[in-house]
């Protein structure tokens, strides 16, 4: 056969597999939002149609540059309220640092779904109101919806357009679905919060893990019912439950990496992409860092890193926390601090050392690449815990709400890195012993760059699982038609 009728030959079968594909990418969270948006990008790339559609539960301001590739349509969504939202700080919760409630996991599974709720209620009703919006995406005559499970908006978004869905999930699991998926229960698999990991655990802990993990589950559940009520009303009229329709998915993709993960039971229907958000070539050649941190790396051996991300702010820690980091700080002088310290704060600065530089926001991907960077203290997002698994750096992970727990202990499992109790960063004494030791002791690196070398070379590339399991699952995905 001529080499031009093979190319045209290969150009036609692309053409016959290219899917039109819409993505429910919802604008609350950047650690999502990245995902999600790095996620279409990829598929963008292997030849498909993409459509992004972003609906604004708050006014996210960083999240417009994430998107790369020229071809993914964009349609964002702003609700009536906008202004309003634009006018609004950015919410952050303060009394998750160190509110006894907030952290009781019965009270928390009461309390928690209520501020989900609120936080999505508003532009998800209206949305699902939107008959114009309804029908031009109707009319786009998509094949398939990708839409994320932690905002249930946009699985009933694809039940009013009569489109198949895939359910995907910005975080490790969220045990709701992966339940519905087939995956039994991973007590005694995953500590939880307050337990020791194995072989140490003991009865205590298998105890403390049955417990909380009852009332984790409850409030994960307890979140998706909510939404599914007002979902209802915002519609008029019974819809099916989210559980009925995620399931006729052939498949449920998460941010879980195996050789990050725990090992846990699970079915094939559950796939992980964990590490699609790096870029290993280009995390190997980040943007070189300017006059000023080069500076600060020259002004000692050691230099440490702190950020609690961008949902939790260090200016909100409680005083006696900071007491405790202050008290580091002045016992370890021969290492340099990097805080990321969201504000402002002249008075504040002058309790501080001279080690001690804080900084409004950082370039966390060019510190963490920087050899001379011995430490990345972080509160254990996702995002970070990626970006710190991805490039060998000890970490002493700090834990504040939600999955970041489980991402400390995940992390932390694989000897180069240390989960450590938010509570205790009162205990000036043991915050030193730990950091100093984590500074100066080589195994913590040495183990960090093994867990690196492992993801590296693992034998199956996330990119590449993605698009096999979302191609078969757009090949062989059910339909469902509105009532």
């Amino acid at each position: 056969m001529h080499l031009n009728s093979i190319i045209f030959l290969f150009f036609i079968i692309g053409l016959i597999s290219c899917k039109s594909i819409l993505i429910f990418n919802p604008i609350f969270g950047f650690s999502h939002v990245k995902f999600i948006s790095k996620m279409a990008d990829i598929i963008a790339d292997h030849g498909h149609n993409v459509t992004l559609f972003q609906p604004f539960h708050l006014a996210l301001k960083n999240a417009d540059k994430l998107v790369k590739n020229q071809n993914i349509k964009i349609i964002n969504y702003y609700p009536d309220h906008y202004d309003e939202l634009l006018k609004t700080e950015k919410k952050t919760f303060p009394m998750l640092w160190d509110s006894q409630l907030m952290n009781n996991p019965i009270l928390c599974s009461f309390m928690m779904p209520n501020i989900m709720e609120d936080s999505w209620e508003k532009t998800a009703t209206q949305l699902l109101k939107d008959q114009k919006v309804i029908e031009d995406l109707k009319n786009q005559k998509f094949d398939v919806v990708l839409s994320e499970t932690f905002e249930l908006t946009g699985i009933y978004l694809a039940y009013l357009l009569e489109i198949p869905n895939i359910p995907i999930m910005s975080a490790v699991r969220f045990v709701p679905y992966n339940e519905a998926f087939g995956q039994p229960s991973t007590v005694g698999y995953i500590p939880q919060q307050g337990s020791q990991l194995a072989p140490e655990a003991g009865f205590l802990d298998r105890l403390n893990d049955v417990y909380r993990n009852y009332f984790y589950t409850l409030t994960m559940k307890r979140a998706s019912q909510l939404q599914n009520t007002f979902i209802e009303k915002a519609i008029g009229r019974p819809v099916p439950n989210w559980k009925d329709l995620v399931t006729r998915s052939p498949i449920y993709i998460t941010n879980s990496n195996p050789y990050l993960d725990f090992a846990v039971p699970t079915t094939a229907t559950i796939v992980h992409v964990g590490g699609i958000t790096i870029d290993l070539e280009k995390m190997r050649h980040v943007a070189a860092l300017t006059e000023e941190y080069e500076n600060i790396f020259a002004e000692r051996e050691s230099t440490v890193l702190i950020s609690f991300g961008s949902v939790i702010r260090s200016y909100e820690m409680p005083d006696n926390f900071k007491a405790g980091i202050i008290n580091m700080f002045k016992s370890l002088p021969e290492v340099t601090f990097i805080w990321k310290y969201e504000k402002d704060d002249v008075e504040f600065q002058k309790r501080l050392p001279k080690n001690v530089h804080l900084k409004n926001w950082v370039p966390q991907p060019s510190l963490l690449a920087d050899k001379r960077l011995k430490l990345f203290v972080t509160h254990g997002g996702l995002g970070s815990t990626m970006e710190v698994a991805y490039t060998g750096k000890p970490a002493l992970m700090i834990p504040i709400f939600g999955d970041q727990p489980q991402n400390a202990d995940m992390l932390s499992r694989h000897g180069g890195a240390v989960a450590y109790d938010k509570f205790e960063l009162a205990d000036g004494d043991k915050l030193i012993k730990i950091v100093k030791d984590m500074v100066s002791n080589p195994k913590y690196e040495k183990n960090a760059q093994e867990l690196l070398r492992v993801l590296s070379n693992q034998p199956i590339d996330p990119v590449m699982n993605l698009m096999k399991h979302l191609e078969f699952a757009m090949e062989f995905q059910r339909s469902i038609k509105s009532d």
